[in-house]
This record gives structure tokens, C-alpha cells and sequence, in this order.
């Protein structure tokens, strides 16, 4: 019985292996064995991560409660008084079934059957969404981590990628089949670290604060993963570790204009959330289309030639772009307010109207 067991996990392994799926044709797992010449990349490396992501989720939790926490009320963010509601059965079973965000013509009808003028049906709804939303100071904290996180692994990324000839030659990311590429140990953290962060970030997002694109940074979370762990199996490690850069290169300055959006400090806001805004289109709307997916579909294909996984990778790599765009088209938005009102407009992704009626942050993510 134990030896069926054991013969069928060797097919299941066997399959899941398969040189075919993963390698470029005359590529083979053992050709990935470190040498003295070159440290490749091994399936080991991943066994690291979700060990990895539980010790970020206690840095997390340890930073946000006696750091961030501190430096928050120091920049004057404090949570608002609490808000008291009126006992409506009526009302809260509307709010609680049906919608949070009633119509005019659903008010009115509330407003009849409960006796209440509209404007008081309004004002409950009002306050009863705001009693459901997380705390200014949660969401301050949470973007006091993400920064911290984020300036943490550009700077290693930088000193990781930017630091090597090859990253000045988009060809070179492919030479050698892949094979002949020195996976560093600073590659290894660095790979180690992102893919432990956003694995935290995939099981942390249900107990952030709620955004409306939700399903969109769930949808990014994973993409992302999966991205780290295909470039990492098929030995795309250089072009992986590009990509990685450039999404942190962005984040750092949306992070930090939120943290002074709830701060109220207004010009120091906008001026974080333009900064973010031009590093987020040179990097996700020119260079991650015009040097990285075009190395990807180009010089990856006279390199290596087409094989399987080749297709899935490039295929992520185009659901990013989409992500991209979308929440470019956002930003634009944004932008434009800015431009017009002199000011940066009302965060259209959060779900708080209590505590975000005076946002001025449009996130992005990735």
C-alpha cells in the first residue's frame, strides 16, 4: 500500500517536474546543479518563503503596534470620536441585506415607512457606514509598514540588479540559456524576501482595510507570486529580479503620500503623490512594456526558442500590464484633478466615507 502511495507521489512529482513544461528544449534539471563557477537557482529556494511570511507578518504586527503606531500620533492622526447610531430596525436591516448605499428614491422610502425625514435616514446611513470602517489610525499604520517594507527591498534591490553589468543590456538577461547565470546570494534574499512579502500581503489583504479594487490587488498578489516562482523554476532570475525593482521603485512614494494624507499635511501629500505618479508611469507604462516584455517576447525567443512555460510567463507578464494600465488610468484621473482643483481628489478606491472624505491618495498598487 505504502509503495503505491510513494509510486504515485513520484508520477505527481514526475509530472509536475516536467523538463518539457519548464525547460527550453537541450535545457535539464541537472544542468541547474551549482557549480564553483555559478550558484544556480533550486526548487529549495521557495521552501524558505511561507517560514519567511509568517516571521513578516509578527515584524508586521510588532512595527505597526510600537512604531508606526508612535510616529502616527505624532504627525497628529488620531481615530475620530465615536459615533453613536440611533437604534432603526428598519434601516439596519436594509443596511445589513440590501445596500449600504442607498438611492435617493430608497431613502425617500425609508424616510416613509420609518417617519423619519430624509435627510435623517441619509445621515444614519452615514454614520453607520462609518462605524463599520477601520480607524485612521489602522490605516496609517498599515501604510507606515508598506513603506518601510517597500524602501527596504528597493534599496536591496537596487544594490542587487543595479550594481550588475547585465542589467544595462536587456539581451543579457537571457544569454547563456539561462543556465550560465550566477544566482548571488544577495539574488536569493532578495527573491526569498519578495516572494515572503507578498505571500503575507495575499493573506494580510483580508484583514486590511477594504479597497474597491479589491479583487484587483488580490488578482496582482497572485499574478505576482506566481511571476517570482516561474522565473525562479525556469531560471528567468535576472529579468524576475528587474520587474521586482521596478514595481518597488513606485509603491515607496504612494505609501509615503498616504501616511501624510492622514496627516493632513496636504503639500507634502501632493507633492509624494506626483513623485509616485511620474515613477509609476516611466516604470509600468515605458519601461516594464518597452524593455521588459520586449526582451521577453524578442531575445527570449532567438535565445532559448519557444517552450511552455515561455507562454504562461509571457502571458502573466501581459495580465500585469493590464493591471497596470488599469490603475494608470486612475492615477490619470487623479492627476487631472490635481491639475484643475490644485489638489489631489478623493481616494475613488476606498470604501470609508467617514474617514475618507478628506483622502487625496488614488492607489495604485502593484
Amino acid at each position: 500500500m505504502l509503495n503505491r502511495i510513494f509510486g504515485v507521489l513520484a508520477d505527481v512529482n514526475a509530472y509536475i517536474w516536467n523538463e518539457k513544461y519548464w525547460l527550453p528544449k537541450g535545457v535539464h534539471w541537472h544542468d541547474f546543479k551549482s557549480t564553483t563557477e555559478f550558484r544556480r537557482p533550486q526548487h529549495t529556494d521557495i521552501y524558505y518563503a511561507p517560514i519567511l511570511a509568517v516571521i513578516m507578518l509578527i515584524l508586521r504586527y510588532i512595527f505597526e503596534r510600537y512604531i508606526a503606531l508612535n510616529y502616527c500620533k505624532y504627525l497628529g492622526i488620531h481615530n475620530k470620536n465615536h459615533i453613536t447610531v440611533e437604534k432603526n430596525e428598519l434601516c439596519e436591516q436594509v443596511f445589513t441585506q440590501v445596500t449600504k448605499f442607498p438611492d435617493s428614491k430608497k431613502i425617500k422610502e425609508l424616510a416613509e415607512q420609518s417617519s423619519w425625514k430624509e435627510a435623517k435616514v441619509a445621515s444614519w446611513f452615514r454614520k453607520r457606514r462609518a462605524v463599520t470602517h477601520s480607524p485612521l489610525l489602522s490605516k496609517a499604520t498599515e501604510s507606515c509598514w508598506r513603506f518601510s517594507i517597500y524602501l527596504f527591498l528597493f534599496l536591496f534591490g537596487c544594490y542587487t540588479v543595479l550594481t550588475k553589468n547585465w542589467f544595462y543590456d536587456t539581451k543579457s538577461w537571457m544569454e547563456g540559456k539561462l543556465i550560465n547565470q550566477d544566482f548571488t546570494t544577495s539574488m536569493r534574499i532578495y527573491y526569498s524576501a519578495e516572494l515572503a512579502f507578498y505571500t503575507s500581503l495575499l493573506f494580510s489583504q483580508f484583514i486590511d482595510v477594504k479597497r474597491k479594487d479589491f479583487y484587483q490587488m488580490f488578482l496582482h498578489h497572485i499574478v505576482t507570486i506566481i511571476l517570482i516562482l516561474h522565473s525562479l523554476m525556469s531560471g528567468f532570475t535576472r529579468i524576475g529580479a528587474v520587474i521586482m525593482v521596478l514595481h518597488d521603485a513606485s509603491d515607496i512614494w504612494l505609501e509615503a503620500a498616504k501616511v501624510y494624507n492622514y496627516a493632513k499635511m496636504q503639500k507634502l501629500c501632493d507633492g509624494l503623490f506626483f513623485l509616485f505618479a511620474v515613477v509609476f508611469y516611466l516604470t509600468r507604462w515605458v519601461y516594464y512594456p518597452f524593455w521588459v516584455i520586449h526582451c521577453m517576447i524578442y531575445y527570449s525567443w532567438s535565445e532559448l526558442g519557444p517552450f511552455f512555460a515561455y507562454y504562461q510567463l509571457v502571458g502573466f507578464l501581459f495580465i500585469l500590464q493590464g493591471l497596470h494600465f488599469y490603475w494608470g488610468i486612475l492615477i490619470g484621473k487623479m492627476v487631472y484633478k490635481f491639475a484643475v482643483l490644485g489638489k489631489v481628489g478623493k481616494d475613488d478606491r476606498s470604501d470609508d466615507e467617514e474617514s475618507d472624505d478628506n483622502s487625496r491618495i488614488n492607489k495604485k498598487k502593484l
